[in-house]
C-alpha cells in the first residue's frame, strides 16, 4: 500500500512538473513575436537613427533570431529577406567609429547571417574592423567623458558589454582564432573591474555614477544598463565553449546578476528604470525588462538557474512585456536613448525595445509547449485544421506573375475600362479621408456621404491593383503603395452607420463590421496578387493594420469578451463577415495555426447564418441579400475548400442543395424575381452565383468565363476573375434526392415563408407569371407585407411588391423604421381596414386555408385577420390568389372581409408602371413593351386614390382601391390580364 501511495505521489509530482513546463504556448509566442517584429519593420523608415546605429542593430539581432523561428516553423523567409536586403544595401559595413563599441553591434546580425548563408561579403567587413582594433589596442581612460572621444574607445560604459564582446566571441566561433577571445576577455574584465559593484551585484552605467545617489539615498543603477549586461552575457555564453577556461567567470557573473535582478523584479513583472529606487520611476520599462526575461529564460533553459525559483519570474516578466504590446504590435514603455533612469510613458518606443522583446521571445519559445490557450475555439481542432493547410498563405486569385491570365483579362472590355479608370484615378490621386463626412451620419442621420467617401477610397486602390496586374509596368505601383499605407494608417475601415459610438473612428476598441470584413478581404487579396512587388515594409504595415483592426479584435471577442453579434446572427452578416475575415486570414497570415484558428471559427459559426435561410432554401431577406449573403457564403466555402483541399466543405448537406437552387427557383420568368422584403426592385439572382452552384453540384452549365466584376464588394466576386471557380461537392445520396425534387418547371414553393412562384408553360402563349406570399411580419429585413404578391408580364414587373430602398435611411433599422411606407404595409399591395395598417411581429401572419396547384391553375386562400389585430370586431379577412396559365393568362386577387361594425375598407395596387383609369372599374398599366388591364369587381362602388412612395429608391405609385362608404362585410376582386398585342 505504501508503495502504491508513493507511486501515485510520484505521478502527481511528474504531472505538476509537466504542467510547470507548459506555461507558454508556442503558437501564442510566435504570434506575439511576429506582431512586434512586423510593427518595427513597418516603421523602420521613421527611425531617426542611422541604419547601422546600435539603436537599430539591437533590433536586427532580435529579428535574426525571430527570422529563424519564422522560417523553420512557418516557412516564412520574409524576415531573413529584409535583413539580407538591409545588409546588402549597406555593403555589410559596420558603423563609422573605429573603436566605438556601439558601432560594431550590427556585426552580430551580419555574422549570424554569414553562418546561415556562408557568403564572404557578410563576414569580411566586420572581421576587418575587429582585426584592426585588436592590432591597434586603445589606451584610452575609463573615466568616460563625452568631450574626450578617447574615453569611448574602450568599453567604458556598461552598454558596451552588449554591443561589442559578442562580436569577438562570434568571430572566434567562426574562425577558431583565439585572438578574438583573448582580446574580448581582457577588455571585458577591465570593464568589470571598473564598473561592477560587488556589494550590490550590479553594474554602474559608467564611472560618473559611482558615488551618486537616488532620491531615496540608494546607489544609482540603471535598469536598461544592467539589462544590456545580462543580454551581452547571454550572447557570450551562447558562443563560449563549455570547456573554455574563461567560461566560469562569465557563468558566475551571469548567475550572480540574475540572483540580484530576480529579487528586484516588480510585482507586475516589469523591471524599473532605476533598480534601487523604483518609487521615483514608477512607470514600467520594457527594454530592460526584455533583456532580463531573455537572461532569466536562457538561464533556466540551460540549467544555470533553478527552474523552481526563476521560472515564475520569467512568466511574470513575459506577461508584463505582452501587456505593453499594442494591438498593432507597437511595444510601448521603452525608455528613450539615455544613460540613466528617466521617466517612461506608454507611447514611448525605440527599436532596441522590440529587439530585446524578440530576444526574450526566442528563449520563451524554447520552453513553450504545443497546444493552445483558447477557451472558445478548440485548440485540438485548430491543430487538426493546421495540418490540412498549405505551408504558406494563399489568396483566391493568380498573382501578377501569371501573365497569360492577366493579359487575357486586359483584352476584355472590362479590362480596358479598368485600365482607363485607373489611369484617371492615378492623375486625381486617392480620394481623401474627410472627418466631417465620416461624422455626418451622427449629425444628420444621412448615411451616404460617409459611405461614399469610404467606398471611393477602397475602390481607388482596387482599380489600381487590377490595372497594375494587367499592365505589368509598375506604373501604378508607387500610388498603390502610398494608398495601401494610407489605408493602414486610417483608423476606421467600417462605415459610419456601424460605428455610431465612434470606437473605430477613435481607434479605441475596434469592431469588425460588414465593410471591415469585405473591404479587408479585398485588401488582403490585392496584397496577395501583387506578391513580391510590394516592399517588405508595406507588407509588414499591412499585417500590423489587419492585426489591429481585424484579427486581434476577432480573437479577443471570441476568447476574452463576447463574440461580435454577427457570429451568431441568422442573417447575411454572418456569412459576409466570416467570408471576409477568413479570406483575409488565409491570404495574409504566415503561421498555419493562426490561419487555422480563423478557419475553425468559421467552421463553428457558419451554421448560424445558414439558419437564417429556411430549411426549404428560401432566403427571407430577398434576392438581393441572397446575392450578397449566399454569395458571401460560397466565397467562404470556396476559401475553406481550397485551403483544406476539400477536407472541410460547408456544402455537404442537403439544405445547401436547396439553397444552391434558390437562385433558379425564385425566378418568375425572364430572370425577373419577386422583390419581397428589402430586396431592390429589378434585382435578379447573380449569374455567377447560380453558375457556381450548378458547377459545384455537377449540373450542366455554360463554359466557365473569367471577367472583372464591379468594384463594390469586390471580395465577394473575386472568384469570378480566375479559373477553376467552383470546388466540386462530394454528393451524397440524400443530396442527389433533394436535387431531383427541385425540378418543377411551373412551381416553386417555399412552405415556411408561405411563398409560391407560378410560371407559364415554356413556349406557351401565356406571358404572365406571378408570385404570392403568406408569411409573417417578423422576418429579417422585415416589411409588413402579409398577403403581398408580384405580377410579371414578359420581362416587366407590372404590379405588386416594389421592394426595399436602394440605400438605407439612417434610422431604417431603428424602432422608428415603420414610419416609412416602403416598410409598413401602406406601401404594399395589401388591405387597409378601418384606416388601420398591418401589425408588426410574429403573430401577424397569413394562414394558408387552401392551396391547389396544377398544370393549368393555381389557387391559394389566406386568413390574414391576425395581421390586423388592432381592428376592433374584425371577424374575417381572407385573400385568395388565383393564377390561370391557360391562353394569355390571368391573375386574380380577391379580398373578403367581415366585421362586427361597419368599417372602411380598401386594397392597393403598387406599381412603377405608367397607369391610367380606363373606366370606373378598370385600370391600365404600361411598362416597357407590356400593357396590362386590371378589372375591379367589388361589393360596392370604388374610388381610386394615388400616392407616390419614394424612400431612397425610384418612386412608385400606390393606387388605393377604396370601397365607398362603410360596411360590415364586403369584397374587392382585382383581375389582371395582359392586353393582347
Amino acid at each position: 500500500m505504501n508503495q502504491r501511495k508513493l507511486l501515485i505521489l510520484w505521478m502527481l509530482f511528474l504531472a505538476l512538473g509537466v504542467q510547470a513546463q507548459c506555461i507558454f504556448v508556442k503558437s501564442d509566442v510566435r504570434q506575439s513575436m511576429r506582431r512586434v517584429a512586423d510593427w518595427q519593420i513597418a516603421h523602420s523608415r521613421e527611425v531617426v537613427h542611422g541604419q547601422l546605429n546600435w539603436v537599430n542593430a539591437t533590433f536586427y539581432l532580435g529579428l535574426s533570431r525571430w527570422a529563424a523561428i519564422a522560417e523553420t516553423e512557418n516557412g516564412d523567409g520574409m524576415y531573413y529577406e529584409w535583413l539580407r536586403k538591409l545588409g546588402a544595401r549597406n555593403y555589410w559595413q559596420v558603423d563609422q567609429r573605429m573603436y566605438h563599441a556601439d558601432d560594431v553591434c550590427v556585426a552580430q546580425m551580419y555574422l549570424d547571417l554569414y553562418r546561415k548563408y556562408g557568403r564572404q561579403e557578410m563576414l569580411i567587413p566586420s572581421q576587418a574592423r575587429i582585426d584592426w582594433v585588436i592590432s591597434h589596442p586603445s589606451k584610452g581612460s575609463f573615466a568616460l567623458d563625452y568631450g574626450d572621444a578617447s574615453t569611448l574607445e574602450r568599453w567604458t560604459w556598461c552598454d558596451a558589454l552588449f554591443m561589442a564582446p559578442p562580436v569577438y566571441v562570434r568571430l572566434y566561433s567562426i574562425t577558431g582564432d583565439k585572438k578574438y577571445l583573448r582580446f574580448m576577455d581582457r577588455e571585458y574584465r577591465a570593464t568589470y573591474d571598473h564598473l561592477f559593484d560587488r556589494e550590490e551585484h550590479l553594474f554602474y552605467r559608467d564611472h560618473r555614477y559611482i558615488g551618486q545617489k537616488e532620491a531615496n539615498g540608494r546607489k544609482v543603477f540603471w535598469g536598461r544598463g544592467n539589462g544590456w549586461v545580462i543580454g551581452g552575457l547571454v550572447e557570450i555564453l551562447r558562443e563560449l565553449p563549455r570547456g573554455h577556461k574563461s567560461r566560469p567567470f562569465y557563468e558566475n557573473l551571469f548567475v550572480e546578476m540574475c540572483e540580484r535582478l530576480v529579487g528586484l523584479q516588480r510585482a507586475d513583472g516589469f523591471g524599473s528604470a532605476s533598480l534601487l529606487d523604483p518609487e521615483s520611476y514608477p512607470s514600467p520599462e520594457t527594454s530592460g525588462t526584455g533583456f532580463y526575461v531573455y537572461g532569466l529564460a536562457y538561464g533556466v533553459n540551460e540549467g544555470l538557474l533553478s527552474r523552481e525559483r526563476f521560472l515564475p519570474a520569467v512568466e511574470k516578466g513575459w506577461k508584463a512585456l505582452l501587456s505593453a504590446v499594442e494591438e498593432d504590435g507597437r511595444l510601448g514603455y521603452v525608455q528613450h536613448v539615455g544613460a540613466d533612469p528617466r521617466k517612461v510613458a506608454r507611447q514611448m518606443t525605440e527599436p532596441y525595445g522590440p529587439g530585446a522583446f524578440l530576444l526574450a521571445g526566442t528563449e520563451i519559445y524554447r520552453m513553450a509547449s504545443e497546444g493552445g490557450t483558447e477557451k472558445n475555439i478548440s485548440s485540438e481542432r485548430v491543430r487538426e485544421i493546421a495540418a490540412m493547410l498549405p505551408d504558406k498563405p494563399q489568396g483566391l486569385g493568380l498573382t501578377y506573375k501569371n501573365r497569360e491570365h492577366w493579359n487575357q483579362l486586359l483584352q476584355t472590355p472590362e479590362g480596358q475600362n479598368i485600365l482607363k479608370l485607373a489611369s484617371e484615378s492615378l492623375e486625381k490621386g486617392m480620394p481623401p479621408f474627410v472627418d466631417s463626412l465620416y461624422l455626418h451620419l451622427n449629425k444628420t442621420e444621412i448615411r451616404l456621404p460617409g459611405e461614399n467617401m469610404m467606398n471611393a477610397r477602397y475602390q481607388y486602390l482596387w482599380r489600381l491593383v487590377l490595372a497594375e496586374c494587367m499592365e505589368n509596368k509598375k506604373r501604378f505601383l508607387p500610388a498603390i503603395i502610398r494608398g495601401m499605407e494610407e489605408l493602414c494608417r486610417q483608423k476606421p475601415w467600417s462605415i459610419p452607420a456601424h460605428d455610431r459610438d465612434l470606437r473605430n473612428y477613435n481607434g479605441t476598441d475596434y469592431y469588425v463590421d460588414l465593410v471591415v470584413a469585405t473591404a479587408g478581404n479585398t485588401f488582403a487579396q490585392c496584397v496577395r496578387l501583387l506578391d513580391d512587388r510590394l516592399p517588405i515594409e508595406t507588407r509588414a504595415l499591412v499585417n500590423c493594420a489587419f492585426r489591429e483592426k481585424v484579427f486581434r479584435p476577432i480573437r479577443r471577442c471570441l476568447e476574452e469578451t463576447k463574440p461580435f453579434y454577427w457570429f451568431t446572427v441568422k442573417n447575411n452578416w454572418n456569412s459576409v463577415c466570416l467570408a471576409g475575415v477568413t479570406g483575409a486570414a488565409l491570404a495574409l497570415l504566415p503561421d498555419k495555426e493562426e490561419r487555422a484558428y480563423f478557419v475553425a471559427a468559421a467552421e463553428k459559426y457558419q451554421s448560424y447564418g445558414m439558419e437564417g435561410y429556411a430549411d426549404d432554401g428560401y432566403c427571407r431577406e430577398g434576392v438581393g441579400y441572397y446575392n450578397y449573403g449566399f454569395g458571401a457564403f460560397i466565397t467562404l466555402r470556396e476559401e475553406v475548400c481550397r485551403a483544406t483541399q476539400g477536407q472541410i466543405d460547408f456544402f455537404r448537406l442537403p439544405k445547401f442543395v436547396r439553397l444552391a437552387r434558390y437562385g433558379e427557383k425564385i425566378q418568375i420568368q425572364n430572370r425577373v424575381c419577386p422583390a419581397y422584403s428589402d430586396c431592390r426592385i429589378w434585382i435578379s439572382p447573380d449569374t455567377f452565383v447560380t453558375d457556381y452552384c450548378n458547377r459545384a453540384l455537377g449540373l450542366e452549365t455554360g463554359e466557365e468565363t473569367c471577367s472583372i466584376p464591379p468594384m463594390d464588394n469586390l471580395s465577394l466576386h473575386f472568384i469570378s476573375m480566375f479559373p477553376h471557380q467552383a470546388w466540386p461537392v462530394e454528393m451524397t445520396p440524400e443530396m442527389n434526392r433533394v436535387l431531383e425534387e427541385e425540378s418543377d418547371p411551373l412551381h416553386a414553393c417555399y412552405e415556411m415563408a408561405g411563398i409560391v412562384i407560378a410560371r407559364p408553360v415554356a413556349g406557351s402563349s401565356c406571358r404572365l407569371g406571378v408570385s404570392f406570399k403568406a408569411g409573417h411580419n417578423d422576418d429579417s429585413h422585415n416589411h409588413n407585407d402579409v398577403g403581398s404578391f408580384v405580377v410579371v408580364q414578359g420581362d416587366q414587373t407590372m404590379a405588386g411588391d416594389m421592394g426595399g430602398p436602394f440605400s438605407y435611411p439612417g434610422d431604417f433599422f431603428s424602432d422608428n423604421a415603420y414610419r416609412y411606407p416602403i416598410k409598413n404595409s401602406y406601401g404594399h399591395p395589401v388591405p387597409v381596414v378601418d384606416g388601420k395598417w398591418q401589425d408588426t411581429g410574429r403573430k401577424a401572419e397569413g394562414k394558408v386555408l387552401e392551396r391547389r396547384l396544377s398544370d393549368s391553375t393555381d389557387v391559394c386562400r389566406l386568413d390574414m385577420k391576425s395581421a390586423y389585430s388592432s381592428v376592433e370586431g374584425l371577424g374575417r379577412l381572407e385573400r385568395t390568389f388565383a393564377y390561370d396559365r391557360r391562353e394569355g393568362g390571368s391573375f386574380v386577387v380577391e379580398d373578403v372581409f367581415e366585421c362586427e361594425k361597419p368599417v372602411s375598407f380598401e386594397t392597393a395596387l403598387t406599381t412603377r408602371a405608367q397607369w391610367k383609369v380606363v373606366s370606373g372599374n378598370c385600370l391600365e398599366l404600361s411598362s416597357g413593351n407590356e400593357k396590362m388591364q386590371v378589372w375591379i369587381e367589388s361589393s360596392a362602388p370604388v374610388s381610386f386614390t394615388s400616392d407616390t412612395v419614394e424612400v431612397n429608391s425610384p418612386a412608385y405609385s400606390r393606387i388605393g382601391i377604396v370601397l365607398k362608404g362603410k360596411s360590415g362585410k364586403g369584397y374587392i376582386r382585382m383581375k389582371m390580364m395582359p392586353v393582347k398585342k
